[in-house]
């Protein structure tokens, strides 16, 4: 199962960089195929992502 969470992780980071570093939850979730929920749930762990803010409950997400 831990081998599934970091597949995860290193997706969703993967989306990320491919969007050039910096996009919405919404965003990266319709790039990689996933639930925005689980999205949110998995950028909110990574060490190196941060929330830059929300409009509307939808977060911007920066690798920092």
């Amino acid at each position: 199962m831990k081998a599934r969470v970091n597949h995860r992780k290193r997706k969703i980071f993967e989306v990320l960089v491919s969007l050039g570093g910096e996009a919405t939850t919404q965003e990266i979730a319709s790039a990689a195929g996933m639930n925005v929920n689980g999205v949110s749930q998995t950028l909110g762990v990574l060490a190196n992502v941060r929330c830059l803010g929300s409009k509307g409950g939808e977060c911007r997400w920066k690798i920092i």
